[in-house]
């Protein structure tokens, strides 16, 4: 019973101490799990059935700390979960759904983040960002500590360094777990960091963190690459996949895996949620500008003359050349086939020429003419285009013709 008396004294004594040893001694306390049962495996969740899972457990976890309200679906459906920017990475055990994490690329709704912080400071020097969101672990599996959480932020890791192409990432975490990732993980607290309200966790206080990825390999190398294995996340994160993994096939570079049919979309934010109801017109049309057009239109009759378009807006994040000068960089941030959005830190006008790494040793060449510019982004027209573009663009259209082709057979 004493010692039991004596833990919030010493937990109260070790929060005065300076980060940097508070931060060290959590370090040198690790314990990395040395392997990974067989029955494990992780993925990006691909089917309605896996993401109903996963929407449970994390209503299951979200109410029992107070971050949500009960509902009689059991599930937590946010209005982000219905962009094809949206990524929500499972793990399973058995092939039961046992834990999720979600990527929320900042796109047409914004991150939940934007409505209690401001991110500005984030965004001056990372154009491309995602939020960490939706974390959760099945009760069954919460006490086993990192025997799932660990390789379940190895996967979400080798998937965000491979695949999504950001420049940083921020997350809202309660008071209670910015030791975590401040002392293991390198994140840095945001300019105001602290909101009394967060609204997205039920109006739960919340700190504002942020983390550069560009930088990650060299700060957990500094951190950890000292230690023995069973201590070192340098060498567990950084090192060699697991074979319990399952990554997406990639023949171009693209940034986002769509999952969402129409069916899938009219059954979570129709059926089992009211999220299409509470979308604001303007969030209508962003969510129109992300799918095509016969994914939107049957949701929105009254709109449907306004969000008919016939070129999708995918997300990237593609270092690319301005013509023949190697020197001048510029990145892609998004593409269709008739334009570019561009970001540059030199000035440009007029007619421009790109070269662009649409692939491993593959690059597409177009032309077009600057129409906009704001804060160094710039709309690019595309007046010419190559093969290799040509088959870029078809590829990232393929995710939707593939999932409505895969929905209209499964309804023969």
């Amino acid at each position: 019973m004493s010692d039991r008396r004596k833990r919030p004294i010493v937990r109260a004594l070790f929060d005065t101490l300076p980060d940097s040893l508070r931060f060290s001694y959590m370090r040198n306390q690790l314990k990395i799990p040395t392997s990974l049962d067989k029955r494990f495996k992780f993925r990006v969740a691909k089917t309605q059935e896996e993401l109903s899972e996963a929407y449970k457990i994390l209503h299951e976890s979200y109410l029992e700390k107070g971050y949500t309200k009960s509902n009689e679906t059991g599930m937590r459906i946010v209005k982000y979960f219905a962009l094809p920017t949206t990524t929500t990475l499972i793990a399973l055990f058995d092939d039961k759904v046992v834990g999720t994490i979600s990527i929320i690329r900042r796109s047409t709704f914004g991150i939940p983040m934007e409505t209690s912080f401001d991110i500005g400071a984030v965004l001056d020097n990372n154009k491309v960002i995602a939020e960490i969101s939706s974390l959760a672990i099945d009760s069954r599996f919460r006490e086993k500590r990192g025997a799932l959480f660990l390789p379940l932020l190895k996967f979400f890791w080798e998937y965000v360094c491979s695949y999504m192409r950001l420049d940083a990432l921020v997350i809202t975490v309660n008071p209670s777990m910015t030791d975590f990732y401040e002392g293991f993980l390198g994140f840095k607290r945001m300019k105001d960091a602290k909101v009394g309200s967060y609204s997205y966790a039920n109006g739960n206080p919340g700190i504002g963190l942020w983390y550069d990825v560009h930088k990650a390999f060299g700060l957990m190398q500094r951190l950890y690459d000292h230690k023995p294995d069973n201590k070192n996340l340098y060498k567990y994160f950084m090192g060699g996949t697991l074979p319990n993994f399952e990554f997406p096939n990639r023949d171009f570079y693209k940034s986002s895996d769509p999952v969402m049919t129409p069916k899938m979309l009219e059954y979570f934010f129709i059926e089992k949620s009211t999220v299409f109801e509470e979308l604001t017109a303007l969030e209508i049309m962003g969510l129109a500008s992300c799918y095509p057009a016969s994914y939107i239109s049957e949701f929105f009759p009254n709109l449907q003359e306004k969000i008919e378009r016939s070129n999708i807006r995918h997300q990237v994040n593609i270092q690319c050349s301005l013509g023949s000068q190697a020197s001048v960089s510029a990145t892609v941030l998004d593409v269709s086939g008739s334009g570019i959005k561009l970001l540059s830190t030199e000035s440009i006008s007029g007619m421009i020429h790109l070269n662009i790494p649409i692939a491993k040793n593959l690059y597409a060449k177009v032309a077009g003419v600057v129409k906009w510019e704001q804060n160094s982004v710039y709309g690019i027209q595309l007046l010419r285009t190559d093969s290799a573009w040509t088959q870029f663009c078809q590829y990232l259209r393929n995710d939707f013709e593939t999932l409505q082709d895969s929905e209209a057979k499964k309804a023969v």
